[in-house]
């Protein structure tokens, strides 16, 4: 809850877009009256399809989504569910008989990078219960050094799969667990610097940059 879950998930889509794979993203989180129109609007943004049935079933919606997509066609869904800070039965038993419903491939943990190590007790409680395949840490942008990640790792066994470094949907990127060391010794992350500088900057600008500076 508050981690960024429904960004992530057009993230994640946006990612597979670019890949070649279509994707359909579902609103299954009934309880945050913005997370519906939310997931819309991001998928207005990246130009994909997003199912929705109001405010109903989280586990009729999360099935009708999966159906929907076979009928459209399109072979990945990604099911946007409710979120809490603490660990909630009755939100268990509702992502239990969504995992039933539709077996999914994947069931990612969106964990806040900022929240520290009561993050870790809650992705337990979510791998007790659901078992996690991944985890993606969120506002890496930020000061946070992410040492609450190797915690809910080792809590977990999970891998972390994406780190979330920015508000643009453009903005995840794959876990480097090299990056994440170093950024956590205090030594900064001087190869994803590099990477972000080569994405953003062609050859042409720069000499174009050199021959002023001279």
């Amino acid at each position: 809850q508050g981690s960024g879950k429904t960004t992530q998930a057009g993230k994640i889509a946006l990612r597979l877009k670019e890949q070649g794979r279509r994707t359909l993203l579902v609103a299954a989180d009934v309880y945050r009256p913005a997370a519906i129109e939310q997931l819309k609007t991001l998928g207005r943004q990246i130009d994909l399809p997003v199912f929705d049935e109001g405010a109903g079933d989280p586990v009729k919606i999360a099935r009708d989504g999966v159906a929907e997509a076979k009928r459209l066609g399109i072979p990945t869904v990604i099911i946007d569910t409710a979120g809490r800070l603490q660990i909630d039965e009755k939100l268990m038993d509702e992502l239990a008989k969504i995992k039933a419903a539709v077996t999914p491939k994947e069931i990612l943990f969106v964990a806040d990078a900022m929240t520290g190590q009561e993050a870790t007790s809650v992705a337990k409680g979510f791998n007790d219960r659901l078992g996690i395949t991944g985890i993606v840490l969120t506002k890496m942008d930020g000061d946070a050094r992410g040492g609450a990640a190797l915690s809910i790792h080792k809590m977990t066994g999970a891998p972390i799969k994406f780190v979330g470094v920015g508000e643009k949907l453009s903005a995840l990127e794959p876990f480097h667990p090299d990056r994440l060391a170093s950024r956590i010794r205090g030594m900064g992350d001087v190869l994803t610097l590099i990477e972000k500088t080569q994405s953003v900057y062609s050859e042409v600008p720069d000499k174009d940059l050199a021959q002023k500076l001279r």
